[in-house]
């Protein structure tokens, strides 16, 4: 089996941003609007407009995990949607977070893939004598440092909703990532079939690495296994697993059919797209 061009992943991987940043912006579009009118139910508890101003300024941000240094900075909470072509890519408003700074992005990635191979290559001996970075998931990596789905920060976090690839981008501000801490999320087949349900029983698996635990139950993993009915060694490839527990464990053989998947999955439902003025300013 062939895996998809490098234009059909780009393409993929398009479509994927662009349904999923164009489902945030109508949900932002919505919901800015509530924020900006919202008023305390006790205005006396304010010295002032100002301080009322930046309670609403700090309810955007965390919704949608940004702090102060955006580029360009959210002041206001109407920003998110003036300035929403280069604020989505940094917050993973599109699905996919992308630092703006691309040579820290290019040493992340390198330590990354690094990490991988030498995980690989220490753990998972016998089936696999040297081990290569999966070549779907290193175009995507080129373009994005994360791959998390629809919604934004502060939904994903309180739904417990699935986040693919967590990447690197979220170590800004907590020392950047290291060899040492991915080689940790390296798995050998026994600790894989472990910790999925069914995988075992339609793949013979060599190994591969964690890539996310985030999400209801949920593992993530990128897996270099083959059908169990396979005869030939050149059934053997990298698929993409995301592993949740009592909803199933559903594997992709390629990055193209994840992300057709995971570009509508847990959508934020428009019945959700409102705030109060009690959410705004609630302790």
């Amino acid at each position: 089996m062939s895996l998809p061009t490098e234009p059909i992943i780009l393409t993929a991987l398009s479509s994927y941003r662009t349904h999923i940043g164009t489902q945030n912006y109508r949900a932002s579009s919505a919901i800015i609007p509530d924020i900006k009118a919202a008023d305390p139910e006790d205005p006396e508890l304010f010295d002032s407009e100002e301080e009322v101003e930046e309670l609403r300024l700090e309810f955007t941000l965390n919704i949608v995990g940004a702090s102060h240094d955006t580029r360009p900075p959210i002041t206001h909470p109407s920003d998110l949607l003036t300035h929403w072509d280069a604020l989505a890519p940094q917050l993973a408003l599109d699905g996919a977070a992308v630092d703006p700074d691309a040579s820290w992005r290019d040493k992340m990635r390198d330590v990354y893939k690094q990490g991988v191979l030498r995980g690989l290559n220490e753990r998972c001996t016998g089936t696999v004598t040297t081990w290569e970075f999966p070549s779907d998931l290193a175009v995507v990596l080129q373009h994005v440092d994360s791959l998390e789905g629809p919604g934004w920060y502060k939904y994903r976090d309180n739904h417990k909703t699935l986040i693919f690839f967590e990447g690197w981008v979220r170590n800004r501000g907590m020392g950047d990532l290291t060899e040492e801490i991915v080689l940790e999320q390296v798995r050998t087949a026994g600790e894989i079939i472990e910790r999925t349900v069914g995988l075992e029983d339609e793949y013979e698996i060599a190994g591969g690495w964690v890539c996310s635990e985030k999400g209801n139950e949920a593992t993530c993993y990128v897996v270099y296994s083959r059908p169990q009915d396979a005869d030939r060694e050149q059934r053997w490839s990298w698929r993409y697993v995301a592993s949740l527990g009592q909803f199933g464990t559903h594997v992709f053989e390629n990055i193209v059919e994840l992300l057709e998947w995971y570009q509508s999955y847990e959508e934020i439902p428009e019945v959700d797209w409102s705030v109060s003025a009690e959410e705004v300013f609630q302790p």
